[in-house]
């Protein structure tokens, strides 16, 4: 009887696996055969900045899940599209508190400006904004406030968590060691505050990025400096009181700025971004010489790319590797843009990474677009590119390195946990979460560090054309503002990724006046290819979905913050 229940559930189970691997393929089926959206003459491209903008969808998108998540990379070329599509009469821009860094902002703010170049009208409404909310709008013709709404200009700030307290209480003893009292990763962990050599490089980030966003936003909106001293005294300002500083060039509601380009909001002629990215996708030739795009996001670790909780969205130098391999072996390929979205990661992995970037530059010119951060491991991924280019307001550098574990020995014993050992070797207890470093092996962490970090600064010197003495003197976990790196020679040129491709066409011989066909890697997967590699990538994507739909977005607090404590 139990042999026949068990086959009977066996069965039952297969019978469900089936039906659901079936709908997947039906669903696939359908979806290669649907047309792509219809563009009509005199159409608004409706451009909703909410929630989390990701870099590129690295990961399979879920099917069933959700729609298609949007990215920096589908807006930036849908705008320069839009640009020089007669079809397209204006854009509008939906801010409602989006969750990008300053980079993405800034180069959003620049892709408007590009639009703007062409004669089309750019208009952003919001229910209310934030500083980055103004930074990017202000590149808008016109900007509309909600009559509730709220122009927030209280400031920005930098507070990471501290954890040595909680780890104090529960008898969890912390060994780290870094090189360069600027990395501060380890911090949390070890101190209750800021080092002063923390809040000095926080000191300098936010001058970056708060002097940034003022220039910006006075030249843009031509507002008097004692006017903007005015507003940022109130930090709050009402609607109306946006309008009369000259922030904000009227009060009104969304329904009222659509319907002055279209008759309603149903209108076919008003189209969402990601639909006229997949028109102009559709359109688009295959043939000819191309610019591959290879886009990098997350913390970098080696395997593939991947998701975890605990993490995040993870870069897996397996991937990155074989995207840059894809792209130099493609003959239609003439140059190779690397785009780099991290705060860093496994130094090996990182180090994996950049060598793919000096192998490939043998055959084509690479040229890395730093996105929001590229620091730590990101720079190590970057320094070896024929030229680097990064938006102002990109965080950079953090050329350093730290190691550390935490001994959990103390909260064993509170729950009655005890461990015994049998050893052979010198250094058993090396990594283990049971015993604190001795000196010995203090200096044997210390000696190895020492040999990564040296011959790192070398290997920068060497690609920067800089002294290993200035590079050190860049480093030691120091983290710059993209325009505080060009300065110190980090990086060869302020610009988006507009310009890093304009760069690689140019350094691969292509016309000026000629538009590159861009390639993006890693290439889009079918849900057939996902399952049968293991379904391991769409797991990935199942997570990080889901972890991202109940995720609060950033915004929705009054400070805004910027957390610099995952930087390692």
């Amino acid at each position: 009887m139990l042999r026949f229940i068990r086959l009977f559930f066996a069965l039952l189970l297969s019978q469900v696996l089936l039906g659901f691997f079936g709908i997947l393929l039906l669903f696939a089926f359908l979806a290669a055969f649907q047309g792509a959206p219809l563009v009509e003459s005199g159409t608004l491209l409706w451009v909703p900045l909410k929630g989390e903008i990701i870099e590129y969808p690295t990961l399979p998108t879920v099917p069933f899940v959700r729609h298609k998540p949007l990215s920096q990379a589908a807006i930036l070329e849908s705008l320069d599209h839009a640009a020089r599509d007669d079809r397209v009469r204006a854009v509008l821009l939906d801010i409602d508190h989006p969750w990008i860094g300053w980079g993405k902002a800034a180069e959003l703010h620049e892709a408007i400006l590009r639009v703007r170049s062409e004669g089309k009208p750019v208009v952003a409404v919001a229910p209310e904004l934030d500083e980055l909310g103004l930074y990017v709008a202000s590149a808008c013709d016109s900007i509309f406030l909600s009559p509730a709404g709220r122009l927030y200009l209280n400031g920005i700030g930098i507070g990471p968590m501290y954890y040595k307290g909680a780890l104090d209480k529960l008898e969890i003893n912390p060994n780290y060691s870094r090189i360069g009292d600027f990395k501060s990763a380890t911090e949390p962990y070890t101190r209750a505050g800021m080092t002063p050599e923390a809040r000095e490089q926080f000191g300098w980030l936010m001058d970056g990025l708060w002097g940034e966003f003022l220039d910006t936003v006075r030249n843009s909106r031509n507002v008097g400096r004692a006017e903007f001293e005015g507003a940022l005294a109130q930090g709050v300002l009402l609607a109306d009181e946006a309008v009369e500083h000259g922030f904000v060039d009227a009060v009104r509601y969304r329904e009222g700025v659509v319907t002055r380009f279209v008759d309603d909001l149903n209108d076919s002629k008003m189209l969402m971004v990601l639909d006229y990215h997949e028109a102009v996708d559709a359109a688009r030739s295959g043939k000819g010489r191309a610019i591959a795009v290879v886009h990098t996001r997350g913390m970098i670790l080696r395997g593939r790319n991947d998701y975890s909780p605990a993490v995040g969205t993870i870069l897996g130098a397996h991937s990155v590797v074989r995207d840059l391999e894809s792209a130099a072996a493609n003959d239609d390929i003439a140059a190779v843009v690397l785009r780099v979205d991290s705060p860093g990661g496994e130094i090996i992995a990182s180090d994996i990474i950049s060598n793919a970037v000096e192998r490939v530059r043998t055959r084509k010119p690479v040229v890395v677009s730093m996105v929001d951060m590229a620091a730590s491991g990101g720079y190590m991924m970057s320094f070896r590119a024929n030229r680097i280019v990064a938006l102002p307001t990109t965080l950079t550098g953090s050329i350093g390195s730290y190691i550390g574990k935490l001994n959990l020995r103390g909260l064993y014993n509170k729950v009655g946990l005890t461990r015994d050992f049998v050893t052979r070797g010198s250094y058993p207890f090396l990594f283990s979460d049971y015993h604190d470093w001795g000196a010995d092996e203090q200096r044997l962490i210390a000696r190895h560090q020492k040999s990564d970090y040296e011959r790192w600064i070398a290997s920068i010197a060497a690609y920067r054309d800089l002294t290993p003495e200035i590079v050190d003197n860049l480093g030691r976990g120091r983290v710059w503002t993209g325009e505080q790196a060009l300065e110190h020679g980090l990086i060869d040129e302020l610009g988006d990724q507009s310009r890093a491709v304009r760069i690689a066409q140019d350094l691969a011989g292509m016309p000026e006046d000629a538009t590159p066909r861009l390639v993006h890697y890693p290439e889009e997967r079918s849900i057939l290819d996902v399952i049968l590699e293991g379904g391991d990538g769409l797991w990935a994507g199942v997570v990080e979905d889901w972890v991202r739909s109940w995720r609060l977005p950033a915004g929705t607090s009054t400070w805004g913050v910027v957390d610099l404590r995952f930087l390692p």
